[in-house]
């Protein structure tokens, strides 16, 4: 199960054998019961089955409980995993944004913006028009470090939640449908209900980032430096389509809109209380960056990330 969950875990951590360090959170996913006294932890994610966990505080274990099935397993392993290391990184003051991060022709660009803002649409179609290389696609940690210049994103290993209706203006129907079909994340087998019952009318599809390599025949960055910030959001009619430099101070408004105030969607429970003002120096970094707003026209998507990768190129 270690060498899948490392699968599902690279490019950003890797799964190395070996007992936990003392003190350290560890993961019990095979079929040991948990001690008397252990509390109950549930996660229910829109569309998937209820994962049940039991948390010892006193030895620092989460035993996975619920579902049994091996795909289920090796996803709460990974999910639990990468929890605990946003945590950690929390309480050493990471800053957690809802942004996607994308080289997109050498310029690291944080794509700002909620659910449905065409985050994921937009980098897929860059990578297709070989101008972009994913870091991440939501939830990206930026970091200011003391003494050096600039700021840095780094990508964690999450399923890439994409819209049917992207994966078939990007690959065609008959194409997409096959490549909906082929994916291995367990709640792709529920998620389709969503959608029947009009809770998601577009439908979606979850992809592991080895997934999405493979599907796009690209690598997947680590990390980058980020050059500029683009709060990025879906054009409704074509005279809504925007592409403007946002103030510093705008931008500082923007921002604190999309900081995530938890580290984790779920299981915040491993302690992520950073020290007070602990990332204040990496907000107002990004607040110093050249920030842009842009709405785009979805159903050109192709055009729209030539025409932001050439306006970033004269302008950062």
């Amino acid at each position: 199960m270690a060498k899948h969950v490392h699968r599902l875990a690279a490019p950003y951590l890797a799964i190395d054998a070996g007992p936990s360090e003392p003190g350290e959170w560890q993961v019990v996913a095979d079929a040991v019961a948990p001690p008397d006294g252990a509390e109950a932890e549930s996660v229910t994610a829109q569309g998937e089955v209820a994962v049940d966990y039991a948390v010892d505080y006193a030895e620092k274990t989460l035993f996975h409980i619920a579902p049994r099935s091996y795909p289920w397993v090796t996803q709460s392993a990974l999910r639990a995993t990468r929890a605990m290391h946003r945590s950690a990184a929390s309480r050493q003051g990471v800053l957690f944004l809802h942004a996607g991060l994308v080289e997109l022709n050498g310029i690291g660009v944080a794509l700002v913006g909620g659910s449905r803002a065409g985050k994921t649409s937009f980098i897929m179609a860059s990578v297709l028009n070989r101008s972009g290389v994913m870091v991440c696609n939501d939830d990206v940690s930026m970091t200011a470090l003391p003494g050096q210049d600039g700021v840095t994103g780094v990508g964690w290993p999450r399923s890439i939640s994409v819209r049917l209706d992207t994966l078939e203006l990007l690959f065609g129907r008959d194409e997409a449908e096959a490549i909906r079909s082929s994916l291995s994340h367990p709640a792709n087998q529920t998620l389709m209900s969503l959608r029947e019952s009009g809770v998601e009318p577009h439908g979606t599809a979850l992809l592991y980032p080895w997934e999405y390599a493979d599907v796009f025949q690209t690598k997947i960055g680590q990390s980058t430096r980020v050059d500029a910030l683009v709060y990025l959001s879906l054009a409704n009619d074509p005279s809504e389509i925007e592409l403007a430099a946002v103030s510093p101070l705008a931008s500082s408004e923007l921002l604190g809109k999309h900081i995530l105030e938890l580290p984790n969607k779920h299981l915040n429970i491993f302690g992520h209380e950073p020290s007070p003002g602990s990332f204040e120096r990496t907000r107002n970094a990004l607040t110093a960056l050249p920030s842009f707003r842009f709405r785009y026209d979805f159903r050109n998507v192709h055009q729209e990330v030539d025409r932001l990768a050439d306006y970033l190129s004269e302008k950062v």
